[in-house]
């Protein structure tokens, strides 16, 4: 007997794997974006009191850094120590 698409059994499954899923993505995400955060500002820490770099650090450089971690405020620490 073949299993039909339209199937509850079989979408109740899918559902289920779909938000399974879903939920892994969101918490991979959120803990990888709080991790960024943490990682951005103790590079920013760092750089202004044990560095004393003088950094005015904008919004537009803490939105790169929950994306793409500290490497956005070290190379502002690199401009403004230059």
């Amino acid at each position: 007997m073949e299993v039909l698409l339209a199937s509850p059994i079989v979408s109740t499954v899918i559902a289920i794997v779909v938000a399974i899923v879903a939920f892994k993505m969101t918490f991979f995400t959120l803990k990888k974006v709080f991790w960024n955060l943490v990682t951005g500002f103790a590079t920013y820490w760092i750089c202004v009191n044990i560095l004393n770099i003088p950094m005015d650090i904008g919004l537009g450089i803490w939105s790169l850094t929950v994306l793409f971690g500290p490497i956005p405020m070290i190379l502002a620490a690199i401009y403004y120590w230059l």
